[in-house]
C-alpha cells in the first residue's frame, strides 16, 4: 500500500513539475480553399464545424443543423476546387445561405 502511495506521489510530483504546453494561435483567415481541400476528412470536418459555429454565433443562432452544414460544406468544396488560392472564410461568405 505504501509503495502504491509513493509511486502515485512521484507521478503527481513529476506532472506538476512539467512545463505547460504553449498556447497555439490559429488564424482561420490564413486557411485557403486549397489548404482545406488538402486536409484529411476529420480535419476538414473540424474546420467546417468550427466555421459553422462561428457564423452561427454571429447570427445569434445556437442550433447546429447538420443537414444544412453538410449542404453548405458541399457547396464550399465545389467552389474551392475552382478557387484554391482564395481564403476559406471569403469563400464561405460568398456562398452563405
Amino acid at each position: 500500500m505504501l509503495r502504491t502511495i509513493l509511486i502515485a506521489g512521484a507521478v503527481m510530483a513529476g506532472a506538476v513539475s512539467m512545463p505547460a504546453t504553449a498556447q497555439v494561435n490559429l488564424d482561420m483567415n490564413q486557411i485557403t480553399c486549397g489548404d482545406w481541400l488538402g486536409y484529411d476528412q476529420t480535419s476538414r470536418e473540424f474546420v467546417g464545424y468550427w466555421m459553422s459555429g462561428y457564423y452561427s454565433a454571429t447570427r445569434n443562432d445556437n442550433v447546429l443543423d447538420f443537414r444544412r452544414l453538410k449542404q453548405n460544406a458541399e457547396k464550399v468544396a465545389a467552389y474551392c476546387k475552382k478557387h484554391k488560392s482564395e481564403p476559406l472564410p471569403k469563400a464561405i461568405n460568398r456562398l452563405k445561405t
